[in-house]
């Protein structure tokens, strides 16, 4: 199952950002962990509304970021529709698990974790880039 710690190599250049991720990271490591650990419903069920709370308001604000500048940016669509999509599928799923709809697996939180790395490293990098450019960051 794939899980990964935050290290300064995948900091973007926007330090609201990056306080963010790593948040994030710590918070879906939390979920991790606590799974691994076969915890019980009572113990992911926090976990489970902290990463949709947090992730909701991370995505707020990279949102708030890029809006000014929506029809410049990059990809600025596609990075909308990767939020859409980690809403729908992550979250979605961990809040089935909460409403006795679906289980937890080692898939959903491998899942979780790559679409995490991969969002950080790939569309998010390349906004933070363009923040920095125009002086918004």
């Amino acid at each position: 199952m794939a899980k990964f710690e935050w290290n300064s190599s995948m900091n973007t250049g926007v330090a609201v950002i990056d306080k963010q991720h790593a948040e994030l990271t710590q918070i879906i490591n939390s979920l991790y962990y606590a799974y691994m650990n076969g915890e019980e419903h009572s113990v992911l069920s926090p976990l489970i509304h902290k990463v949709n709370d947090y992730a909701h308001m991370h995505f707020a604000t990279e949102a708030e970021l890029m809006k000014a500048y929506k029809d410049e940016i990059p990809d600025f669509e596609a990075h909308m529709e990767q939020h859409r999509e980690f809403f729908s599928n992550a979250i979605g799923f961990l809040l089935d698990y909460l409403n006795d709809k679906a289980d937890i697996t080692p898939e959903l939180l491998d899942y979780l974790t790559d679409w995490w790395f991969k969002h950080i490293n790939g569309i998010d990098r390349k906004m933070a880039e363009f923040l920095k450019n125009k002086g918004a960051a």
